[in-house]
């Protein structure tokens, strides 16, 4: 009977929440942890997922989800950490599918699963380390000191392919031909904070307004909005997108970056 190796992984997944009165001792308590980072406004970040308390048995099937607030950031990909041994993929029985799987195609969530059918733990996670990389753009318009909480919770799918029961757990362990053994699991939320939010001007950037340390379009955007009403900048903000230095951040700015963004102009100094 033919059928997926990633549904096998899923179904052993659930099947670590079913066995999880087996779990006795503090030591195979694994802990999952996100970063907390800051970034400016229409800039790039990167947020990593640690696991810590890998237990010596290893972790062959892994399975959670991320949540995170759309409004204020967008992820960009979602991709293996170095403690994720990917020479599994050559070694599986079944072909045409990784050990690892993140989706991140559904605006606020992100859903991870690692599995590998391999009873030999030297392509198991069997350290402490970085289990997954994000990486994403804060939202021009997001507000500066503006928080999305990256949340760690139970991937929410269905217990077996075709099942109503949906999964309400995060489900880390290992599987052994017929064995299953699952791990505790403790959670350590991260977060993205919008960069800025202070009242005072230190020193002026001319052009970077969104304050990442460079002049592209990202800052002729983020002042467009501004000017029309659909973002506000703070005072940092507004002394680098007032290029002029008349005061008032405005369209003849915004026309002044983009031509010294696309090398019309080398230089914003002294522009009148």
């Amino acid at each position: 009977m033919k059928f997926k190796k990633f549904a096998a992984v899923l179904a052993a997944a659930s099947m670590l929440t079913v066995f999880s009165a087996q779990v006795a001792s503090a030591a195979d308590k694994v802990t999952v942890s996100a970063e907390k980072v800051t970034a400016a406004a229409g800039s790039e970040f990167t947020l990593k997922i640690d696991l810590s308390g890998v237990p010596a048995a290893g972790v062959s099937a892994v399975d959670f989800a991320l949540t995170y607030d759309s409004s204020i950031i967008e992820i960009t990909s979602a991709t293996a950490g170095d403690i994720v041994n990917l020479n599994a993929d050559g070694q599986e029985a079944f072909e045409g599918v990784s050990v690892f799987a993140a989706d991140f195609s559904n605006p606020k969530v992100v859903t991870v699963t690692y599995g590998t059918a391999l009873e030999d733990t030297a392509y198991w996670i069997t350290k402490d380390g970085t289990f997954l990389v994000l990486k994403g753009t804060v939202k021009a318009d997001a507000p500066a000191g503006a928080v999305s909480d990256v949340k760690i919770v139970a991937n929410d799918r269905s217990v077996i392919d075709g099942s109503d029961t949906k999964n309400t757990d995060i489900n880390i362990g290992n599987v052994v031909g017929e064995t299953i053994t699952p791990f505790e699991v403790a959670v350590s939320d991260g977060s993205v904070t919008v960069a800025g939010g202070g009242s005072d001007v230190t020193e002026k950037k001319l052009g970077d307004v969104n304050l990442d340390g460079n002049v592209n379009i990202m800052d002729i955007i983020l002042l467009n909005k501004a000017i029309y009403g659909k973002a506000e900048l703070n005072d940092q903000q507004r002394a680098n997108a007032d290029v002029n230095g008349d005061g008032k951040p405005d369209a003849t700015d915004s026309l002044n970056i983009m031509k010294y963004a696309i090398k019309l102009i080398s230089t914003l100094e002294g522009i009148s």
